[in-house]
């Protein structure tokens, strides 16, 4: 897994969290509570499902720890 650094080098709309899991893409997209995404972000997600990776989209550590939990 790696941390997307955001800014003028970072590519905007990535996933801020990239992870590869037993061979399955994983994208998560970390939002504070109440966040949303923006239309880029939505297309990238929307991209990456198309394409057979799996997104979350996480207010906090315990949606991607039950969201982790389902792909084990």
């Amino acid at each position: 897994a790696w941390k997307e650094h955001g800014g003028m080098y970072g590519t905007a709309g990535l996933p801020d969290i990239i992870v590869c899991l037993q061979g399955r893409f994983i994208g998560i997209e970390v939002k504070k509570p109440g966040g949303k995404l923006t239309k880029l972000q939505e297309i990238t997600i929307r991209d990456i499902e198309r394409a057979g990776g799996i997104m979350v989209v996480a207010h906090s550590l315990c949606e991607v720890q039950e969201r982790l939990k389902t792909l084990a």
